[in-house]
């Protein structure tokens, strides 16, 4: 049956538009892996519910979820975060993706998808973000905004290492001792420098430095080998005292203000201590 061109056609089915919000939810559920934790231990302390963790789970297991992670410090106040997020992405060029977070008026977290991504931008060490100078730290299970990290990016450079040794797969287990190793420099992937081989390492700056490493060449005889000389390359220095870098323990103004702060409480309580006594004389003589 024909019907006629004025005829008004039945309205489409309605449809259900899902928030942002909802998709999310519904796709963290569906890609769920949870990580396999002991149960935490449900206790009380000081009159208030506690509930501890297991150290393995929570320095090692949980934190999987975040390690590709880092912590962006700005000098002053920082910019809105639409700012932030738009000048990072153009000045990275990341291969995944990135989750940029404000944290408080000077720290942002950002997540990045891959390692890659990660060590490419941790080792920047710093950005400018329109203008803002922006610190990149490693980020940490126990992270507080106060204190800085000391896990950094250093270069190491190996004198007269062996030819055939100029391989991230051989460099990687033997700077093991020394820090986790992130990536040759151009002219040794190249094989363009043959007086020394270097490479980016992850380090702690509160651990000692070794100068040299045992390289054996035999598992059977442990005589036959060579000590490998290992040098660092423009290693910032590390308070042990305040946490941040910059300064060491005997350079701190914090530790120093502490003193001052410290030697001033005594000398009012000396000073509260001499006044009782005289008071205490003066009555007695009454």
């Amino acid at each position: 049956m024909r019907t006629s061109s004025n005829q008004i056609p039945d309205p489409a089915p309605p449809t259900v538009t899902q928030s942002l919000a909802t998709r999310l939810r519904a796709n963290q559920i569906k890609n769920a892996n949870p990580i396999d934790i002991s149960s935490p231990i449900i206790s009380t302390r000081q009159g208030y519910p506690s509930v501890t963790f297991h150290e393995e789970d929570f320095m090692q297991k949980m934190p999987g979820r975040c390690k590709f992670t880092l912590v962006g410090k700005f000098t002053n106040a920082m910019h809105k975060m639409e700012i932030i997020r738009k000048s990072f992405i153009t000045q990275t060029q990341l291969t995944g993706g990135v989750k940029i977070a404000h944290f408080n008026s000077r720290h942002i977290y950002i997540d990045l998808d891959n390692e890659a991504d990660h060590i490419s931008v941790w080792t920047k060490q710093k950005m400018y973000i329109a203008g803002h100078s922006m610190k990149l730290q490693m980020w940490t299970p126990t992270f507080k905004p106060a204190e800085e990290t000391p896990i950094v990016p250093v270069w190491i450079t190996l004198p007269k290492l062996h030819w055939h040794c100029y391989y991230m797969d051989i460099l990687t287990p033997l700077l093991s001792p020394i820090g986790k190793a992130l990536y040759l420099d151009f002219a040794t992937m190249q094989k363009t420098r043959g007086s020394v081989a270097k490479e980016r390492v992850q380090i702690d700056l509160t651990k000692k430095r070794h100068q040299y490493v045992w390289m054996g060449f035999s598992e059977n005889d442990p005589t036959i080998g060579k000590w490998q000389i290992i040098e660092f390359e423009d290693v910032p220095s590390y308070c042990l005292y305040c946490k941040h870098q910059g300064h060491i323990l005997g350079e701190c103004p914090v530790k120093e203000r502490d003193e001052e702060i410290r030697k001033k409480k005594e000398m009012e309580n000396i000073k509260k201590g001499h006044d009782k006594q005289l008071n205490h004389n003066a009555n007695g003589h009454q």
